[in-house]
């Protein structure tokens, strides 16, 4: 069967409550981001704000931002900003309630089917432990099929599990090949034993890899053989680096986002170290995904996927952002959806088994 994506309906802007109610209150920020009191907290959900007789649907809505309006006559516009952008000047919506009756409306059936025994797309999908979850491989090799067809923005969130493994590895690198990947975001100690599998063929210095000890041997010597070269992209070139996925995403040119945590001693070149920096790289390419797929990488989901939107705006329409999480443990793949993003789909699984079935799959 042909992949389709969910098509986006609209409200009924004909209902009185919506035609009748009043263009939403704007105020001023007073500072570089200082909010003015009683903004308006956006959620996931699609929501208009009703700016010159017009309602306006902002894209990119995701948590803890706030509405930024532009209410020039015949440019009616809502930005989503974080509160540290904020600028002075920024007319930041104001109001608490998402009923219309302020001139926001929260609007949760877009992705729904006109007939309610159908459900193409729902934001909350019931489960059981007699569920064949086959079904979510089956769906998510259809997903990356459409999007690599029709140009698609695939952004993978992925922890040292994929590096450690050497049949994970291999998986995610011909992943990368087959195009099935535009982005990357991983920690610094991920791409580092990636890294040095690639120059001295060990994983924590061990020949064949058994299991994590309490040794450096390699990794350092890989990280300051990086160093030495200045960038990430020289090092690639050096020919030192012989395999693995940082190796192919670099040699195709396909950004990577690196991050240091508060235990990383010693960071890649162009890893961030800053926090917000790093903040701001992820989220460059979050706006512009269609499909994230994050593996064992717990903070980094829960970061990833806050700052996704569950719905964007793809060659001039909405449509939903699908995300799926995959751990070995049911907590972390739960996690996400515990914190307020709610089109994750789960997959309990190991992250190697993941990226094989994947991979082979996709041949």
């Amino acid at each position: 069967m042909k992949f389709e994506i969910p098509k986006f309906r609209e409200p009924d802007f004909n209902q009185d409550f919506l035609k009748n109610a009043p263009n939403c209150t704007l105020e001023q920020c007073p500072e570089d981001g200082i909010s003015p009191e009683n903004y308006h907290a956006l959620s996931v959900y699609p929501e208009y704000f009703k700016i010159n007789g017009k309602w306006v649907l902002a894209t990119e809505s995701r948590m803890d931002t706030v509405a930024v309006a532009i209410d020039e006559e015949g440019k009616e516009k809502v930005n989503i900003v974080e509160f540290r952008n904020l600028k002075k000047g920024d007319k930041v919506v104001i109001g608490r309630t998402e009923n219309a009756e302020e001139g926001i409306y929260m609007w949760t059936k877009g992705f729904e089917s006109v007939d309610s025994n159908e459900d193409n797309f729902a934001f909350r999908s019931g489960r059981s432990r007699e569920t064949a979850f086959s079904i979510d491989y089956d769906n998510l090799y259809e997903l990356l099929k459409h999007e690599k067809a029709n140009g698609g923005y695939i952004t993978w969130v992925i922890g040292s599990a994929v590096a450690l493994d050497k049949n994970a590895r291999d998986a995610f690198e011909g992943l990368v090949k087959k195009g099935f990947v535009d982005a990357v975001f991983c920690g610094n100690n991920t791409a580092a034993i990636d890294l040095e599998n690639g120059v001295y063929g060990s994983t924590w210095g061990q020949d064949i890899f058994v299991k994590e000890q309490n040794t450096n041997n390699n990794i350092y010597e890989t990280i300051n053989l990086a160093r030495s070269y200045g960038s990430m992209k020289a090092f690639m070139g050096s020919g030192k680096v012989e395999d693995g996925f940082i190796k192919a995403l670099y040699d195709r040119d396909i950004p990577v986002v690196i991050s240091c945590s508060i235990r990383d001693r010693l960071p890649l070149p162009e890893a961030y170290t800053d926090v917000y920096k790093a903040q701001d790289a992820m989220r460059a390419h979050t706006r512009k995904s269609s499909t994230i797929i994050m593996l064992s990488a717990i903070l980094f989901t829960i970061a990833s996927g806050n700052m996704t939107p569950s719905y964007n705006k793809f060659n001039g329409e909405i449509r939903p952002v699908y995300l799926y999480t995959v751990d070995i443990q049911e907590f972390a793949v739960n996690k996400l959806a515990d914190r307020g993003t709610l089109t994750a789909t789960s997959i309990v699984t190991n992250t190697q088994d993941f990226l094989r079935n994947v991979n082979r799959s996709l041949e």
